[in-house]
């Protein structure tokens, strides 16, 4: 497999993170607790934003393919298949899940140690959730992102 382009990655990733991005924000203020008529205020917007970047970030530094394929090998699995998909995808969904669910904690709550408590509140339905949007919007945006590259 050669290495994707800067247009790949740019829409392969506009593609996968900012639903990951929606959905996290939502579904961690939810969550947490908050009604529903203030969760759509300009601090979503902003967690949006955030949780964007921090997506794209580490979908930039951290080689997500490798390891979701890696962890698949572990246990004689082939990354391609269903199967592999589904236990390679665990790692991977993890990291994502630390590596934007505590940023935006630490952001809307501001408070320590109570950015801790509301992330581990938070943490296993966030990665559930996360985990669910990644494997939809995964194939969508290789597919999409293919398909812009492709063409001449």
């Amino acid at each position: 497999m050669q290495k994707p382009s800067l247009k790949w990655i740019i829409l392969f990733n506009l593609v996968l993170d900012l639903p990951m991005a929606i959905v996290m924000s939502v579904s961690a203020a939810l969550l947490a607790g908050a009604p529903v008529q203030a969760i759509f205020t300009p601090n979503l917007l902003a967690n949006i934003a955030i949780g964007f970047c921090l997506a794209f970030l580490l979908n930039i530094l951290i080689p997500g393919q490798k390891i979701q394929a890696g962890f698949a090998r572990l246990f004689k699995l082939d990354p391609q298949s269903l199967a592999g998909n589904l236990v390679g995808s665990l790692p991977v969904c993890l990291i994502f899940t630390i590596g934007v669910g505590l940023p935006l904690s630490i952001f809307n709550v501001r408070k320590a140690p109570d950015f801790i408590f509301a992330f581990f509140a938070t943490f296993i339905p966030l990665y559930i959730i996360l985990y669910i949007v990644a494997f939809i919007f995964t194939p969508l945006a290789a597919k999409a992102a293919n398909a812009a590259c492709s063409k001449k």
